[in-house]
């Protein structure tokens, strides 16, 4: 990759410890939140074409990457690290962009701090995964593997998330940033999505939403879409055709156009009244 990442660490207020990597870019910053079993490495195509107009900044969730593991792995704890990550590093507004896991992450943190976002752009995105009973049954799947999870268990469970097949130089790097958790955070951050809590507050009204979804996503389908679609009020939805649950993996020029225009027609800038 020719843009620079520079890889940091940052102390939270609660605690937690966040690896993250940031492009130091001089322009609207956007903060990149990944998701279940993936790294930073999940956004590592976009960086590239989005730079070098904006600050590209993507962390690794708790148990996930670089980052420590954790022994609670809820939505709340993902939201509350994601909230006290901008508040700490970011100047100002940030536009979100979540990733599966991540868009469900990112909504919370929309919920509870509009005021820390410009935007937010959900791939792959669902409004809970709360009983989803595809997960149900992966959570059955996890139970059986013994106290580690084989390499080629990942893999498989990777490949399946996607439509278009990807390079296999880059489908071994996701499988080998996945094989870095432990069982532990694999069941957490997978309970954490079956098990949030119902009675989910209002998305902030006044917030520019962008959800951008393959049309031959077996995780997140269309009726998750229309659900996301009926909470969001300023929502602009793009769907692709021909596409899987990771559409920045897959067509990544795409998204990384698609993102590129959205920022650029919301962005504020810090002066701007």
């Amino acid at each position: 990759m020719s843009t620079p990442i520079n890889s940091h660490q940052a102390t939270l207020p609660n605690g937690q410890t966040l690896h993250y990597v940031d492009n130091g870019a001089a322009g609207p910053a956007i903060v990149f939140l990944h998701g279940y079993t993936d790294s930073w490495r999940s956004f590592e195509l976009l960086f590239p074409l989005l730079a070098p107009s904006f600050r590209l900044i993507a962390l690794d969730q708790r148990g996930h990457g670089e980052t420590p593991r954790a022994e609670r792995y809820r939505i709340a704890d993902f939201a509350a690290d994601a909230i006290g990550f901008i508040e700490q590093l970011a100047a100002g507004p940030v536009h979100l962009v979540g990733h599966s896991l991540g868009t469900i992450v990112a909504q919370r943190v929309a919920e509870q701090r509009p005021d820390l976002l410009q935007s937010l752009i959900l791939i792959g995105p669902a409004r809970t995964a709360r009983a989803h009973p595809g997960l149900l049954e992966f959570r059955e799947e996890l139970k059986q593997l013994g106290n580690s999870v084989p390499v080629d268990f990942i893999e498989q469970f990777q490949a399946g998330t996607t439509k278009v097949p990807l390079p296999d130089a880059q489908l071994a790097v996701f499988v080998a940033e996945s094989a870095k958790l432990d069982l532990h955070t694999w069941t957490g951050a997978l309970d954490g999505l079956i098990d949030e809590p119902a009675g989910l507050p209002d998305l902030p009204a006044d917030l520019a939403i962008l959800t951008l979804w393959g049309e031959e996503d077996t995780i997140f389908d269309r009726e998750a879409q229309l659900a996301l679609s009926h909470a969001a009020t300023r929502h602009t939805a793009i769907n692709y055709t021909d596409v899987g649950h990771a559409p920045h993996w897959e067509i990544p020029s795409r998204v990384a156009h698609d993102i590129r225009g959205f920022v650029s027609l919301h962005h504020r800038p810090a002066n701007a009244e």
